[in-house]
């Protein structure tokens, strides 16, 4: 009994550090043309330097219209910066060069639970 007690807690333990990760997990999308990418890359992590805000992931890819690219941005922002991380991202939306800003908390990804068969007699 007591060793179920112990396992219990050792499988709670390994699963709470990715449910602290992924509340504090950001996105960014931004979607421009594809000339200014580079630079709106450069100004948006030093902005991100700035705030203490860290990139986790980022990708650039076409956007569906043509001469657009989307920048995609996983980044890690703390509860007491997602002011900030806000206004950045509004601060973005107003650039003439900007067509479209998306940002928000990630969505924890859900791990599929294993099924408990019953043991055949």
């Amino acid at each position: 009994m007591r060793h179920n007690k112990l396992a219990w807690l050792f499988n709670y333990l390994a699963r709470t550090p990715s449910k602290r990760q992924d509340e504090t997990s950001c996105h960014l999308n931004v979607i421009c043309d594809i000339p200014v990418i580079t630079a709106l890359r450069k100004q948006l992590f030093w902005e991100m330097h700035t705030l203490g805000l860290a990139a986790t992931h980022v990708t650039i890819t076409p956007a569906s219209t043509a001469g657009q690219a989307c920048l995609s941005v996983r980044l890690d922002c703390p509860v007491a910066l997602r002011r900030a991380f806000n206004e950045m991202a509004l601060r973005l939306s107003k650039m003439p060069e900007i067509h479209r800003v998306r940002w928000g908390r990630r969505k924890p990804e859900t791990r599929a639970t294993p099924r408990r068969w019953a043991a055949s007699a």
